[in-house]
C-alpha cells in the first residue's frame, strides 16, 4: 500500500492548517495591541503638548495673591531698598531650576538699577534636597555679614559640588572664606537656630500661600512666572507705567 506523502508541494494535513491558522490569528492580535499601545501613546503625547502649550500660554500672566505678605522679618533684599519694583523670589539654593534663573535676575537688577530690586525668601524643598535647608543658612550667615549676593552666586553656580554631599558645611565655610567673609563668624551663624528659623520661616510662609515648587516669583503682590529676561523685563515696564 502506498503511504501518503504530507510533506509533498501542494498538500497539508489538518493538523499543519491549524497550526498555521493559530500563528495567523496570533500575529493579527499582535498587530492590533500594538495598534493600540501606538494610538494611546499618541493620544497621550497629544495631550501632553496641549497641556504644555496651555501652560506656556498663561504662564507669565500675573495673578493677584491678596494674602501675599510685601515685607516680611526675614526679607533678603538685593538691590536698591528703596527701588518702587519689588520681585520676591520663594527659592531654594539646591534647586536647579532657580540656578538657571539666578543669571537672569541678575541681568535684571543690573538692567533696572535703582528701579528694580530682588526680595528673596527662603523656601527650601526639603524633602527632595537633602542640604537646601543648610544651603539657606550659608545664605542667612552671609547676608548678616554683608555678601548675600556673592554667596547666592556661589551656591547656584556650584550647586553640582555641594548638593549631593553628606555635610557640605566645610564647602560653604570655603565660599566664605572666598568672598572675603571671617570663616568663624560665618559658621557660628550658619549653625545658629537664628539662622536655621529664619529659613523654616520662610518655608512656612511660602506653604501658608499655597506654593508647592521653586522659583515662585511675585511682582509686587502678582504672582508670575516669566520663561526668560524678556518677560521679566515686559512685566517689568509694564509695572513701571503704572507706577509713574
Amino acid at each position: 500500500m502506498q503511504k501518503k506523502d504530507y510533506s509533498s508541494p501542494g498538500q497539508s494535513s489538518g493538523w499543519q492548517d491549524s497550526i498555521k491558522s493559530e500563528q495567523r490569528t496570533n500575529i493579527i492580535k499582535k498587530i492590533a495591541i500594538w495598534g493600540v499601545i501606538l494610538l494611546a501613546g499618541l493620544a497621550g503625547l497629544g495631550g501632553l503638548v496641549y497641556l504644555a502649550d496651555k501652560s506656556t500660554s498663561s504662564s507669565s500672566t500675573p495673578v493677584e495673591v491678596t494674602n501675599f505678605p510685601l515685607t516680611s522679618g526675614n526679607d533678603i533684599v538685593v538691590g536698591d531698598p528703596k527701588a518702587q519694583i519689588s520681585i520676591t523670589e520663594y527659592s531654594d539654593f539646591q534647586c536647579p531650576a532657580c540656578a538657571s534663573y539666578n543669571p537672569i535676575l541678575n541681568q535684571v537688577l543690573e538692567e533696572y538699577k535703582g528701579k528694580v530690586k530682588l526680595v528673596y525668601r527662603h523656601f527650601p524643598l526639603r524633602g527632595i534636597h537633602k542640604n537646601a535647608v543648610i544651603a539657606g543658612q550659608a545664605g542667612v550667615a552671609a547676608e548678616k555679614l554683608g555678601k548675600f549676593s556673592e554667596m547666592k552666586d556661589l551656591l547656584f553656580e556650584n550647586q553640582a559640588d555641594w548638593e549631593g554631599l553628606d555635610d557640605p558645611r566645610e564647602t560653604f565655610e570655603g565660599y566664605a572664606s572666598s568672598i572675603g567673609l571671617n570663616v568663624d563668624e560665618f559658621k557660628k551663624i550658619m549653625n545658629s537656630d537664628e539662622a536655621k528659623n529664619a529659613v523654616e520661616a520662610g518655608e512656612r510662609e511660602a506653604i501658608g500661600l499655597g506654593l508647592n515648587s521653586t522659583p515662585s516669583f511675585f511682582i509686587g503682590n502678582r504672582r508670575i512666572q516669566p520663561r526668560n529676561l524678556e518677560e521679566f523685563k515686559q512685566l517689568i515696564d509694564e509695572e513701571l507705567q503704572v507706577s509713574n
